[in-house]
């Protein structure tokens, strides 16, 4: 025999599915823009931070344009990798043209300054402290809508 009388099962009924898509849909820009933070994080900050290159790997060739190698990452950001930039030795960056906020930034940079690691030099702009040689700046730049997190080897002895 089948049953066909209603039941409310909890997370089954059409209601539930909503709230959850509503939920989902609110937290993609976030999650999105957490991909921009990781990809920093990951392919630029640790590496320099342990003084490695920049990690291309799964990338492809990238586009060489002068000092500057571009890579494509995922939802229209890119990984910028400067040789020889003119502020430093090395450089790389995750420019996102979407320029959310950075809130995973943000409380990484306020951690770091707070136990001394860098220290603030100008507007949206700090130096290893004391800890590593050569000195490493970190940028955050917000122009024409996009965000970018930048990370230099610098030329600058500590």
């Amino acid at each position: 025999m089948i049953d066909f009388a209603a039941r409310n099962h909890p997370g089954r009924d059409p209601g539930s599915l909503a709230l959850a898509a509503a939920a989902l849909a609110m937290l993609l820009p976030a999650a999105a823009h957490a991909g921009a933070w990781a990809d920093f994080e990951t392919r630029c900050l640790s590496a320099l931070e342990s003084q490695v290159p920049p990690v291309v790997a799964g990338l492809g060739q990238g586009v060489r344009d002068g000092d500057e190698t571009r890579y494509a990452l995922a939802e229209g950001r890119s990984l910028i990798v400067g040789h020889a930039p003119e502020d430093g030795r090395i450089s790389c960056a995750v420019h996102d043209p979407a320029g959310m906020d950075a809130p995973e930034f943000e409380a990484w940079i306020a951690q770091a300054v707070a136990a001394a690691r860098y220290v603030a030099v100008a507007e949206g702009r700090w130096h290893s402290h004391l800890w590593i040689e050569p000195v490493l700046e970190v940028q955050k730049t917000e122009a024409d809508g996009a965000l970018t997190l930048r990370i230099v080897e610098t030329n600058l002895e500590a």
